[in-house]
């Protein structure tokens, strides 16, 4: 009778449970901040905040609180009734409950306990302790969250404005979730605040996928207001291997490897800048997998008067570097392509600059039969091509016309004094002088000890000076770099002038065919079709220029729409 009359007390204990208003109630220490530069530890992370959580509530009997030692039971479930339990059965002996009001301090059901979905709490209880059976207390207990914790449930929203502190930090691979010092100075932190920072000794600190495989998605975007700041920024610290600051890959015939812009409209801003201190490293490296369609590796766009499409520039000063490398494995792909759209300013499609002593500013190469490695091309008033400095062509150099323009001599300040080149269906060197005749009427010319070495089929002009000399002549051709004159008046003056066809391996290998049939894709089109009374649509040139362009050189997928979002 005694067990019956306690079994009913319990059931009406069990109805007459009142939780508090806060049924669960997370303890420990304040938030971690982000790791700072300046080695110091005022925003260092605090002791790890483990699993448990504290319960509280409240036992009457009879309307009346409870008062004595009881002990209970929690087991935790995924439905109010039946369902599954998660974790293990907590006990809990020998509970002081005083005016009814209970507390336990450490309820555990482990981490994967609560991954955002509903939980229900099954409590058990008998009194006074050590009394006998327990008794499960119907109906179970609903978990609900307290509200700061629910802002951290699957799907929520983060928010947050806390001056140099991070709205949010995730950690992964250090003891304590602590970044070492040497690695926080490397990275060169600031007291700025971070919207999201991620950091992972081995693994990846931030990842984003989009998985689907057409339209404007992207795995990672940022975006930055700011005329100092930058849309996504990518640091690897490593010194060597084939480490990337940032890395972009898109299989989709229009996606992007990756799209960067900044949206301020003056002010030194950028895109998207990389950078890598690696002598074998990359400061932006993009790929375009598609083998077809108008594909890009790298793509930048600049609207202001004073913007560049693409910037890129290797500090390096030595080693095999690069400012700006761009590779497409498409038939109609560009490796690089670089627009400004300003009509008015210093703006440029393609910067490359390179401070290397074996580096190169801007690089370009074609493999095909027909390929070109860099194309320019300019309107009538304009320049295809403009150096400033020294120009080597390893190679044969073709062209219509050639020649020199210089400052004229005599008005330098208001024209110009144009020449055109010497030229010979040889390959044909020109070598002249004037000798002065010794008592006998004769004089020995010596030419560079590589005279012979260079050139062959020797020709020679003589023309006296200051008196006829009808019999001059040439004594000894060309015999150890050297030729005799003969045949004049003792002491006076002649002009000389020999020429030579170059036989240096490179001309034996590499002769110019003065006559040559055109390609039957070059049939029925010339080099300069206005001169034969051909309009222009029959130029090499133009077709040539019009199936790049067509391959989308002038008129690339617009990305401009990209701005709004």
């Amino acid at each position: 009778m005694k067990t019956q009359t306690l079994i009913t007390i319990l059931v009406v204990l069990a109805l007459s449970l009142v939780l508090s208003r806060s049924l669960i109630t997370a303890q420990g220490p304040e938030p971690p901040v982000s790791p700072r530069v300046g080695g110091t530890e005022g925003g260092s992370i605090q002791a790890t905040l483990g699993t448990a959580f504290t319960y509280q509530g409240q036992l009457k009997q009879s309307g009346s609180p409870v008062n004595g030692n009881c002990d209970f039971q929690f087991s935790l479930y995924d439905a109010a009734s039946n369902g599954s339990q998660i974790g293990s059965t907590q006990s809990k002996a020998d509970v002081s409950v005083s005016n009814g009001l209970f507390t336990i301090p450490d309820l555990d059901f482990g981490s994967s306990a609560f991954t955002g979905d509903a939980r229900w709490l099954q409590v058990a209880v008998r009194c006074p302790t050590g009394s006998g059976m327990y008794t499960n207390l119907s109906p179970r207990q609903a978990i609900t969250a307290a509200p700061y914790a629910l802002g951290l449930r699957p799907g929520a929203s983060i928010s947050g404005a806390e001056g140099s502190y991070s709205t949010l930090n995730v950690l992964n691979g250090w003891p304590g979730g602590v970044w070492p010092p040497e690695k926080r100075a490397i990275a060169g932190w600031t007291n700025d605040g971070t919207a999201l920072w991620g950091a992972a000794d081995s693994g990846t600190g931030v990842y984003g996928v989009a998985a689907a495989t057409s339209g404007e998605t992207y795995g990672v975007a940022g975006v930055s207001a700011s005329l100092a700041g930058a849309g996504v920024y990518g640091l690897n610290t490593a010194t060597s291997g084939y480490a990337y600051g940032v890395r972009g890959d898109t299989a989709s015939t229009l996606g992007r490897g990756v799209v960067g812009w900044a949206r301020a409209t003056s002010g030194y801003t950028i895109g998207v800048w990389g950078r890598s201190d690696s002598t074998d490293g990359a400061g932006v490296v993009g790929h375009a997998l598609a083998t077809s369609g108008e594909t890009h590796g790298v793509r930048g766009q600049s609207d202001s008067p004073n913007g560049r499409g693409v910037v890129g520039w290797a500090t390096a000063t030595s080693g095999n570097n690069y400012g700006v490398l761009g590779q497409s494995s498409s038939t109609s792909g560009i490796g690089v392509y670089g627009r400004a759209t300003a009509t008015s300013g210093n703006a440029a499609g393609v910067v490359g600059s390179s401070t290397s002593t074996d580096g190169v500013g801007v690089f370009g190469s074609s493999e095909g039969r027909d390929g070109i490695g860099v194309y320019g091309t300019a309107p009538d008033t304009g320049y295809a091509g403009y150096f400033l400095g020294d120009v080597h062509v390893e190679g044969t150099l073709s062209k219509a016309a050639g020649g020199f323009k210089i400052d004229h001599p005599l008005d330098p300040a208001n024209k110009y004094l144009n020449h055109s080149f010497v030229e010979s269906p040889d390959m044909k060197n020109i070598y002249d002088g004037v000798v002065l005749l010794d008592t006998r009427g004769e004089a020995w010319v010596q030419l560079p000890e590589w005279f012979e070495a260079l050139n062959r089929d020797f020709r020679y002009q003589l023309a006296a000076i200051g008196a006829p000399m009808p019999n001059l002549y040439i004594a000894q051709e060309i015999q150890d770099n050297r030729f005799q004159i003969a045949g004049g008046v003792p002491g006076m003056k002649v002009s000389w002038q020999v020429t030579g066809i170059r036989h240096d391996p490179f001309a034996e290998q590499n002769r110019i065919p003065v006559e040559e049939e055109k390609s039957a894709d070059e049939r029925g089109t010339y080099l300069y079709p206005a001169g034969y009374g051909r309009p222009e649509e029959m130029g090499l040139d133009y077709q040539r220029h019009a199936r790049l362009f067509e391959r989308g050189f002038e008129a690339p997928p617009d990305i401009s729409g990209a701005d709004e979002r």
